[in-house]
């Protein structure tokens, strides 16, 4: 399941994958190349800890948890369908779709 809300207080969306037949854990290190190869920008990677990148003009933090942050984006639905590029290139796409 991909839960995506609109945070006011960093004016972006934050979007959490869940799943009830397993536990959710990003491999930033393989999602980070992923992106890289389809033409997003990685600003920052810090394995276990935090992926940043450029996506569609906006900055993104992305979590071994599954949480991603989308910055000064206002639609939920738009973070959704970016947070699902995101969890296909980590591989989990199909356990929280």
């Amino acid at each position: 399941m991909i839960i995506s809300k609109p945070c006011v207080t960093m004016k972006g969306v934050v979007i959490g994958a869940y799943s009830w037949e397993r536990g959710i854990k990003l491999d930033l290190t393989k999602t980070a190349q992923c992106l890289k190869e389809s033409g997003y920008t990685v600003k920052k990677l810090l394995p276990g800890m935090m992926l940043l990148l450029e996506m569609e003009g906006h900055e993104v933090s992305v979590y071994p948890s599954g949480k991603i942050i989308i910055k000064l984006l206002e639609d939920a639905k738009e973070g959704e369908r970016m947070a699902r590029i995101i969890y296909d290139c980590a591989g989990v796409l199909e356990v929280v779709a």
